[in-house]
C-alpha cells in the first residue's frame, strides 16, 4: 500500500509544498523497490506518478518562491539606507546640541559609515560623499557613485542641505544606493523638520523617507 499513499500524499503535497519532498523521497524509494520486487511491480506506474507530481510540484512553487526571495533579499539591502540616515540624523542633532548648526560635510560629524555601501548628499550641489568597498566602475557602471547620483529625481537632490539661517536652520539629507544593477537608484531622505512627501504625507522629522524605491521599480 506504500505506492499508493505515497501517490496519495503528493497529491495532498501540493496544497503544502514541504511534503512534496517527502512524497518524492517516497516515491524514488517504492519505484527502485518495484524494480527489484516482483510483489511491487503492479505498482511501478504509481511511482513514476508520485515522483512525477511531486517534482512537477516542486518546480511549480519553487519558481513562484525565487522571486519573492530575491525580492526579500532586496529589501534587506533596502535597509542599509534607512539605517544609514536614521544614525546620521542624530549625529546632525548631537552637532547642533553643541553648536547650534547642522553640517554639510561628513567630516564636521562626530558618525561613523555603517556596513554596505551607498552615496550621501548633505547639500543639493557641491562635492559628493561616498562611503562603502571601492567597486572597478569600468565592470560595473551602474554602482558608480557618479551614476547613482544621476539617477537621483532632481526634485529630490534640490531639497537637499540646508534651509535658512541657523540656529533657526533645518538640513535635509539623501542616501542613494544601486539594489539591482538598473538604471534607477534606490533613494531615501531624511530632515531634521516635519515635512510633505510627493503625495501630500506628512513625514515627521527624523523619519528616513523611501522616495524611489528600486525594489518595486
Amino acid at each position: 500500500m506504500l505506492p499508493v499513499v505515497a501517490m496519495i500524499l503528493s497529491v495532498v503535497g501540493l496544497c503544502f509544498p514541504p511534503m512534496l519532498l517527502i512524497t518524492g523521497g517516497l516515491g524514488l524509494y517504492c519505484y527502485l523497490r518495484a524494480r527489484r520486487d516482483p510483489v511491487w511491480a503492479p505498482r511501478k506506474q504509481i511511482t513514476q506518478m508520485t515522483m512525477a507530481v511531486s517534482a512537477a510540484g516542486l518546480l511549480i512553487f519553487g519558481g513562484l518562491a525565487l522571486p519573492n526571495f530575491k525580492r526579500y533579499q532586496l529589501r534587506v539591502k533596502q535597509v542599509e539606507c534607512r539605517e544609514t540616515l536614521t544614525s546620521l540624523h542624530a549625529a546632525q542633532l548631537r552637532l547642533y546640541a553643541k553648536e547650534k548648526r547642522y553640517a554639510t560635510r561628513l567630516s564636521e560629524l562626530d558618525w561613523k559609515p555603517p556596513r554596505g555601501r551607498a552615496i550621501l548628499r548633505l547639500a543639493a550641489e557641491g562635492p559628493l560623499e561616498e562611503f562603502g568597498q571601492g567597486i572597478d566602475e569600468a565592470r560595473f557602471p551602474s554602482l558608480s557613485a557618479r551614476r547613482i547620483d544621476d539617477g537621483v529625481p532632481k526634485l529630490v537632490r534640490y531639497a537637499a542641505g540646508l534651509q535658512g539661517v541657523c540656529p533657526a536652520c533645518s538640513i535635509t539629507m539623501i542616501c542613494a544606493t544601486e539594489l539591482d544593477g538598473d538604471d534607477l537608484p534606490d533613494v531615501w531622505t531624511v530632515s531634521t523638520i516635519e515635512r510633505a512627501g510627493n503625495r501630500g504625507e506628512k513625514i515627521a522629522g527624523g523619519i528616513p523617507w523611501c522616495e524611489v524605491d528600486d525594489v518595486t521599480q
